[in-house]
């Protein structure tokens, strides 16, 4: 889950698309996973108290930035800022500018490891969430995934409301990670779109 869903910040009148906000926030709070985990950590102690205060009383946890890689690296192989050959199919005009987002990153982590990175290369919070799924139950387990795609994502939920971004967060990185992660695990999903990645669920009873 990211924090941003959570901090009161993005409900306050006069935020962007704070109707929608709203309602994420309500979806958050009514939901009954067996656990939260936050994919930064910071405000941590603060954004718990905000979700107990609110009645959400199951467990929380936060990952730091470098947790985060580390983990997707040791189950994908794929360490981020993730690069993958979409990036290098891009204008000339959009490699160079997101090649000063990567030389960025190597930059800062030459004195501080633990910095993160752009979205466009590294993966979404639906991905992440599979990456701890593997982590908790295994090789042997079954993986579905739902609500997780590569198209539209310069879309906000409600549909209306355009993202200003040259590029869609997270789907290089998303792909290239669900790529390997299918070579790896039993992965299956119910997304038209993500067929050419990973087997529809259920699986064809067809030889």
């Amino acid at each position: 889950m990211s924090p941003d869903s959570i901090h009161p910040k993005e409900r306050r009148e006069g935020a962007p698309n704070r109707e929608m906000n709203v309602r994420q926030w309500e979806m958050i709070i009514a939901s009954r996973p067996d656990k939260m985990i936050l994919t930064r950590s910071g405000y941590f102690e603060f954004l718990k108290e905000v979700l107990t205060e609110a009645g959400f009383r199951l467990p929380v946890e936060a990952v730091a930035a470098h947790e985060r890689r580390a983990l997707v690296g040791r189950l994908s192989g794929c360490y981020d800022p993730i690069v993958s050959g979409e990036f290098f199919r891009l204008s000339m005009r959009r490699k160079i500018r997101y090649a000063g987002s990567l030389t960025s990153t190597f930059l800062k982590r030459l004195f501080d490891r633990r910095k993160d990175c752009g979205s466009v290369f590294r993966p979404s919070t639906g991905i992440l969430a599979l990456v701890f799924a593997i982590a908790d139950h295994g090789r042997d387990a079954d993986y579905v995934i739902c609500g997780i795609g590569a198209q539209k994502r310069d879309e906000y939920l409600d549909g209306r409301h355009i993202h200003g971004r040259d590029l869609p967060q997270h789907v290089f990185a998303d792909v290239k990670v669900l790529r390997k992660l299918a070579r790896r695990y039993n992965l299956f999903t119910t997304e038209p779109e993500l067929e050419h990645l990973v087997p529809r669920y259920p699986a064809s009873d067809e030889a």
